[in-house]
């Protein structure tokens, strides 16, 4: 099975963003249309955690904050759900779809993100909520990403009666300035500086990342459960969530996220890492959850280099690190205690578990794109209907006879 190497993995991404290739002709509706019954709404937030200053920037009064996009079940008409709480909310009726990059302001220059200002998603702006109460997922993007780099996942689950909060982690992702203008580009703590030696130069991300960044993710998580309460508690989304059954799941670093959140706070009660190395305690402590962990079917590409003893070193580097990451998935199986499912998904890669692979050719694996996303999609639909809705979900329990690209190993 392979793993991605969340350093490596965002090296070689980054440079596949850099690549000098002919930017795709990218559609306006890119997104396939979910197959859910529900209309979907979008609203945004940012919410500002006054316990924990921001360790990233140098300005002692920052705060640690979190903006967040919720996907969510949206009423089809103006007759249906409580239009009393809908804040000026519209219908799936009588808007158009939102916009994909809602403030390209956010992200500084925001060149990388001209390709894309165009590109609108399938649910409406500030739609009213549909009558819930409805489970509720928390996902978390890549290392590097954005919020909403993996629309094409959030928006299904949310067609199917979810209500999915989507968190950005400033610091490791592409924000650059907060809506007053303030900036939250980190300029200390900052990754430490390659040596040219690819294996210790991984491990001391890994070190770094496991230290500073990887306890904050997780501390957003939990402080963005604590704001689903005072959420369903009035407004827009009053009595819309139902938090006994929470799930968590994320892409790469964010998946990661996920399964640690299954680990320390009990208000999850499942989770999937799409495609992430594990750290922090996961690996050693175990969950009771039941879990999921998805991997691409392809090998991350190292960087190239023209002399051959270079490129074979690096090949080596790969092949350890990929061990290093495998034994640790296999340590959190082995120590936890509830249902686990462990997925590999032949002619994915690392990108095939977000958007990018819509975006930028480079990104590209050999399994069709919609193949993989539909793929993505169904498996983690299913996992959290059986776990979070006690639904029967047959899909997991013989994926391959549906989509032949998929091996699973599970204990249940």
């Amino acid at each position: 099975m392979v793993r991605s190497i969340t350093v490596l993995g965002c090296v070689v991404l980054a440079a596949a963003c850099a690549a000098d290739q002919a930017p795709p002709d990218i559609p306006e509706r890119p997104f396939a249309v979910p197959t859910g019954p529900h209309a979907i709404g979008m609203t945004e937030y940012r919410w500002t955690d006054t316990d924990r200053p921001e360790p990233f920037t140098r300005d002692p009064d920052d705060l640690r904050s979190v903006a967040v996009r919720v996907l969510y079940p949206a009423a089809d008409s103006a007759g249906a759900g409580d239009a009393a709480n809908a804040e000026d909310a519209r219908t799936a009726e009588d808007a158009p779809t939102a916009m994909y990059l809602p403030d390209p302001a956010e992200f500084g220059d925001a060149e990388d993100f001209v390709p894309v200002t165009h590109v609108r998603t399938n649910a409406i702006s500030d739609a009213v909520p549909a009558a819930g109460p409805f489970p509720v997922l928390v996902y978390h993007h890549g290392g590097g990403w954005t919020r909403f780099t993996s629309t094409f996942t959030t928006e299904e689950l949310a067609s199917h009666g979810y209500v999915v909060v989507s968190v950005g982690h400033n610091g490791f992702n592409r924000t650059r300035l907060l809506p007053d203008g303030a900036s939250v580009a980190p300029d200390t703590l900052t990754f430490p500086e390659p040596t040219g030696d690819l294996l210790a130069d991984a491990l001391g991300s890994w070190d770094y990342l496991d230290d500073h960044h990887f306890p904050e993710w997780v501390a957003d998580a939990r402080f963005v459960l604590d704001q689903l309460e005072t959420l369903n508690g009035s407004g827009r989304f009053a009595e819309r969530l139902d938090l006994d059954r929470i799930g968590m799941y994320g892409w790469s670093f964010g998946g990661a996220t996920s399964i640690e959140a299954s680990v320390v706070d009990e208000r999850v009660k499942a989770a999937i890492d799409h495609d992430g190395q594990l750290f922090g305690t996961a690996p050693t402590a175990g969950t009771a959850r039941p879990f999921m962990l998805m991997h691409g079917g392809e090998l991350p590409e190292v960087p190239p280099s023209e002399d051959p003893e270079v490129a074979a070193a690096n090949e080596q580097v790969l092949v350890e690190l990929m061990a290093q990451v495998a034994r640790t998935d296999s340590a959190l199986k082995a120590t936890s205690t509830g249902d686990w499912y462990d997925v590999t998904i032949a002619g994915t890669n690392h990108g095939s578990f977000s958007d990018l692979v819509l975006f930028t050719p480079a990104f590209a694996a050999s399994i069709e794109t919609a193949r993989g996303h539909e793929i993505v999609n169904a498996l983690t639909l299913a996992f959290f209907d059986r776990y979070l809705r006690g639904a029967e979900a047959p899909l997991l329990d013989d994926p391959a006879a549906v989509y032949p690209e998929v091996e699973m190993e599970a204990r249940r």
